[in-house]
């Protein structure tokens, strides 16, 4: 039998985008993935169609919460029609796409879902802030609620 693994990294990653980085009290509720490209791990989840349904950020549509980490999807996403399990509050690990600083707010570009702490043109999340720091694009703890 061939090997399938023939590498291995010495460590892991600190963190994994999507992932609840503590222990912490959190609201985490379940959707349905709406559309058909689905909804990647730590990515803006806004309302869909249906009450139950999320889609990914789309422009003029309310804020439901991040996306959470799932290990057993094999595609690393929810594909269209998945359970979605969504944070609307807690601390979740999320990509800032600018250097972000502890206590900034949290902000996302409508048509695209990038985070960030840039108001121009884009949406507040209520009651959100970066948890830690990045000296530019990189993950950095999101708290939300």
């Amino acid at each position: 039998m061939p090997a399938i693994q023939t590498t291995y990294n010495a460590t892991h990653a600190r963190w994994v985008e999507g992932m609840v980085l503590n222990m912490e009290p959190s609201d985490v509720v379940t959707r349905l993935a709406e559309d058909v490209e689905g909804i990647g791990f730590g990515k803006v989840a806004v309302q869909g169609t249906a009450d139950n349904q999320v889609v990914d950020s789309e422009i003029t549509v309310k804020f439901c919460g991040i996306a959470v980490l799932d290990t057993t999807r094999p595609t690393g996403k929810y594909e269209q029609f998945d359970n979605v399990a969504v944070m609307k509050k807690g601390v979740i690990v999320a990509q800032a796409s600018v250097a972000v600083a502890v206590g900034d707010p949290v902000y996302y570009v409508p048509a695209t879902g990038v985070l960030t702490n840039v108001a121009s043109g884009n949406t507040l999340i209520a009651g959100a802030q970066w948890d830690t720091s990045t000296s530019g694009a990189g993950l950095a703890a999101l708290r939300l609620g």
